[in-house]
Formats: C-alpha cells, sequence, structure tokens
C-alpha cells in the first residue's frame, strides 16, 4: 500500500512540476514516505505545500531561473 502512494505521490508531483509550462528538466528524488495527504504544487512564484501532516521540512533554493524543492523526513 506504501509503494502505491508513493507511486501516486510521485506521478502527481511530478505532474505538478511539469505543468508550469516551463521547458526545463525536473529531477524527484524521494527516500522517505511522505504521507498521501501532502500536496506539493510548483508554478512561477515558487513551490507551495499544502499538508496536515508535520513528519517533515521542506525547503526552496532558487539561483537564477532553476529552482530546487529539498524535501526531508523527519
Amino acid at each position: 500500500m506504501k509503494k502505491l502512494a508513493t507511486i501516486i505521490l510521485m506521478t502527481l508531483l511530478s505532474f505538478s512540476l511539469f505543468a508550469a509550462g516551463m521547458n526545463d528538466t525536473a529531477v524527484l528524488k524521494l527516500h522517505a514516505y511522505i504521507p498521501e495527504r501532502t500536496t506539493f504544487s510548483a508554478d512561477e512564484f515558487g513551490f507551495q505545500v499544502a499538508s496536515n501532516a508535520y513528519n517533515f521540512t521542506y525547503s526552496v533554493f532558487e539561483q537564477g531561473m532553476d529552482r530546487t524543492l529539498f524535501v526531508v523526513a523527519n
């Protein structure tokens, strides 16, 4: 069940990253389980996170036109 939830989360997140209309490469590495009730979305203004789980932290690093989202499970 966790594997299925992880696959679904990765699929939804990758769609959100590529839906921003950028012709750029996005790499997502998931090393820990983030609950399925967590939603990451990206647009031209940055990343937004909606979650009622508090078992992770995240940060965004921006340099020029590149944005990197770091997610760390606690």
